[in-house]
């Protein structure tokens, strides 16, 4: 019995979710990782950068 209430669950969980993966997909044009993307790190991503010579202007000091 507690893993038919397993598989059950499972079931709805994948069908509720289909469904909502499907309506979001048909709403918006990117997909809902690239959406959560851009709005956690989107914005900012430039100054995140790396580079030390770009970030304080040194240039090429080969």
């Amino acid at each position: 019995m507690p893993m038919l209430k397993f598989f059950l669950a499972l079931f709805f969980g994948v069908a509720i979710g289909y469904g909502y993966g499907w309506k979001d997909a048909q709403a918006n044009e990117k997909n809902a990782v690239e959406r959560l993307v851009e709005r956690i790190g989107g914005e900012s991503r430039s100054m995140v950068g790396n580079d030390i010579d770009t970030r304080y202007g040194a240039g090429d000091s080969k």
